[in-house]
């Protein structure tokens, strides 16, 4: 947590990753605080996705212009920007997540990402991170839409009237295939949310929403599970949400997200639990990492407003 903290002094201040003398950026910080180069070499040890995966029944296909226009792909000119950045945001957590880091938990690939408040980019980050993710040989992602306030993963993927989430959490008689859709989009599955409830808080925080993400976890051992979330200073749907979750992402927003708004969200979740971050829409296409917390300009437009 102090790293986390110490960079975000940094964000506040404005301080940019220096360039070295061959052009390419150099990182800031000690030597021993960054992600070592041989952790990705180490992601040989992953999990391997294979035929004893159980595939979804229902299946979806969606275009990538329906994903532009819905704000999470971005534009063609960025394409390799985003790929590369979220190249290095996933491999701590991947290694983290499949037994390589030092997790000891039964539901270690299961991610949340959240933010402080709206507007981040948080849906654009979860959708590009699960879409990196899925570009793996041996691993795999399923995509959570638990964010019950804004669920623009399942308006994107146009499964707004499907039963999700919530469905599954209020009908006992809904079992694990009544609401996993296969999608064309790198074999990621998606969770729809389902309908919306006034007592979503209290679903959330039910001993079913417990078992359903250990039996998804037990079902997709080889896939990361990320899981998009609402606001954790807007709701308390979030806040229930991360006591189910292994690792959390924080998304935080360059030039808007203050240090005290950040520290505020930080402050609501488990400080034992490991906490990644992601700076959005920073300027320019920097990348820096401070030890496990890699902070990433995911984009240079402002993609994914919520």
């Amino acid at each position: 947590m102090p790293k986390l903290k110490k960079a975000l002094r940094m964000m506040q201040d404005g301080q940019e990753p220096i360039r070295g003398s061959n052009g390419g950026l150099q990182q800031q910080g000690r030597r021993d605080e960054l992600i070592r180069p041989d952790q990705e070499a180490r992601s040989q040890n992953l999990p391997h996705r294979g035929a004893a995966e159980i595939p979804p029944v229902i299946n979806i296909n969606v275009t990538d212009e329906v994903l532009h226009e819905q704000g999470l792909l971005p534009q063609d000119s960025d394409l390799h920007l985003v790929a590369q950045q979220f190249r290095r945001i996933k491999r701590p957590i991947l290694n983290t997540a499949f037994g390589i880091g030092e997790l000891d938990s039964k539901n270690s690939n299961v991610i949340m990402l959240a933010s402080a408040l709206p507007g981040t980019g948080k849906t654009f980050c979860s959708f590009n991170l699960a879409t990196s993710i899925a570009k793996e040989k041996d691993v795999g992602a399923v995509l959570v839409d638990a964010d019950v306030l804004k669920p623009n993963i399942s308006r994107a993927f146009g499964l707004f009237e499907r039963p999700g989430l919530i469905d599954y959490l209020l009908n006992t008689a809904l079992t694990l295939d009544d609401i996993l859709v296969a999608t064309n989009v790198h074999g990621i599955i998606v969770v729809p949310t389902g309908q919306r409830h006034d007592q979503a808080t209290e679903l959330l925080a039910s001993r079913r929403m417990e078992q359903f993400v250990q039996t998804l976890s037990q079902r997709f051992p080889a896939r990361a599970i990320i899981v998009d979330t609402p606001p954790l200073l807007l709701t308390n749907e979030a806040q229930v949400l991360a006591e189910h979750m292994a690792q959390i992402v924080l998304v935080i927003e360059a030039g808007a997200s203050n240090q005290e708004t950040v520290t505020q969200a930080l402050s609501s979740l488990d400080r034992n639990k490991p906490i990644n971050a992601i700076l959005n829409k920073a300027r320019g296409a920097s990348f820096r990492e401070y030890g496990s917390y890699g902070y990433a300009s995911a984009q240079r437009k402002h993609y994914g407003q919520e």
